[in-house]
C-alpha cells in the first residue's frame, strides 16, 4: 500500500470522534469486539485493544439498550442526550487518547482536543435532527427506523476506519461538509429541547403568561416598536421561542415572539445584528398542545413553518386570540 502522507493514527481520529458522537456507546462496543470476536487479523491501533475487556463489554452493551430505549420516548430522550452532552466530549477525547496511545505529548493534547470538539458537535447535530423530528410531529420516518439506520452509520464508519483509516477520513470530511449549512441549527434545536425541559421544571412555580415590556431585552423591545424603547408601556409583550423554516430565518432560529403595534413578529440575532421575521404575512393553521411545548403551525409561501413556545409562555388561548386563521 503507497505511504500515505498523514500518519494514518491521526486520519482515524476524526472518524472515530464523529461515531463516537453519534453512538458512543455502539462505537465502544465495536471497537472492544473487534479482537474478541477475531473479525480483524491485524491489532487494533494503540491502546484501542484494551477495550475488549469482557467488563467493558458488558457495561457499554448495557448503556447501548438503555439509549435504544430512552430514544423511545422525547423526555427522556432530551434528558438522555443533555447528560450526554458531557460524557460525549470526555469519552471522545479518552477514545483519542486509547488510539493515539505512545504518540507525543502535543499529538496527544491535540487529538484530545480535536475528538472533544469534533464528538461534541456531531452529538448535538445528531441530538438536534432528533428534536426537530420530535417537534414538527413527523412520523416518517419512524423514530425506531432512524435509530436503525444511525447504527448502520456508526458500524459503517467504525469498519471502515479500521481497514482503510484514509477512506474513512475522506468520507468524514466530505458529510462534514454536506451538512455543514445545518450544524448551527441542529445545534440550536438541540439546545433549545433543553430550556424546554428546564422550562418545564420552572413553569410549577410561576403562571403561564406573555413577558411584559419590562421583562423584554432592548434589542427585542426595539425591533418590535421600530426604534427607540418600548412606548407606552404595556404596547409590547413577548415570549421566548424557536422557529422551525419561517421565511428569512435560518432552519432552525433561537429568539422571541413580540406582540407590538404592527402585529406579532419573530426577532433573532444574526451576526450582523437583530432582525425580524414579520409573521402576519402567515396563515396559522394550528396550535397545539403538548407536555413540554406549545407549537404554532404558519403556512406560507408555499410551505409549511412551526413556532415553538415554552410552557411558561402564553397559553393556548392566548395565542389563538393573537394568532387566528384570518390574522394569521
Amino acid at each position: 500500500m503507497a505511504q500515505l502522507p498523514i500518519d494514518p493514527l491521526l486520519m482515524a481520529l476524526p472518524p472515530l470522534a464523529v461515531a463516537a458522537g453519534v453512538d458512543l456507546y455502539l462505537t465502544l462496543l465495536l471497537i472492544g469486539a473487534v479482537p474478541t470476536l477475531g473479525l480483524w487479523a491485524d491489532p487494533l491501533p494503540g491502546a484501542l485493544g484494551d477495550l475488549d475487556s469482557p467488563s467493558v463489554l458488558i457495561t457499554v452493551g448495557l448503556f447501548y439498550v438503555l439509549e435504544f430505549a430512552s430514544e423511545r420516548f422525547p423526555t427522556a430522550a432530551i434528558v438522555w442526550s443533555a447528560f450526554h452532552a458531557i460524557i460525549r466530549p470526555v469519552s471522545g477525547m479518552l477514545l483519542a487518547l486509547l488510539l493515539l496511545d505512545g504518540q507525543p505529548l502535543p499529538t496527544l493534547i491535540g487529538g484530545a482536543a480535536l475528538a472533544g470538539f469534533l464528538t461534541s458537535v456531531a452529538h448535538g447535530m445528531r441530538s438536534g435532527a432528533g428534536v426537530l423530528h420530535w417537534l414538527t410531529g413527523t412520523t416518517t420516518p419512524p423514530t425506531l427506523l432512524l435509530s436503525i439506520a444511525e447504527d448502520f452509520v456508526v458500524i459503517g464508519l467504525v469498519s471502515l476506519t479500521l481497514d482503510a483509516p484514509g477512506w474513512a477520513f475522506t468520507v468524514t470530511a466530505v458529510a462534514a461538509l454536506c451538512l455543514s449549512p445545518a450544524t448551527f441549527s441542529l445545534l440550536r434545536a438541540f439546545e433549545y429541547a433543553v430550556l424546554l425541559l428546564v422550562g418545564r421544571f420552572f413553569v410549577l412555580f410561576r403562571q403561564r403568561r406573555w413577558s411584559t415590556p419590562e421583562e423584554l431585552p432592548t434589542w427585542v423591545s426595539s425591533m418590535a416598536e421600530g426604534e427607540g424603547p418600548v412606548t407606552p408601556a404595556g404596547a409590547v409583550r413577548g415570549s421566548r421561542s424557536g422557529a422551525f423554516r419561517l421565511p428569512g430565518a435560518p432552519m432552525f432560529a433561537l429568539g422571541w415572539v413580540v406582540v407590538g403595534p404592527g402585529g406579532p413578529l419573530f426577532v433573532f440575532r444574526r451576526r450582523r445584528g437583530a432582525t425580524g421575521v414579520d409573521l402576519t404575512s402567515l396563515d396559522a393553521a394550528n396550535v397545539l398542545e403538548s407536555g413540554l411545548f406549545r407549537r404554532l403551525d404558519l403556512l406560507g409561501n408555499g410551505r409549511r413553518s412551526f413556532v415553538f413556545f415554552s410552557v411558561g409562555g402564553p397559553g393556548v388561548e392566548s395565542l389563538r386570540a393573537e394568532f387566528t386563521p384570518q390574522q394569521a
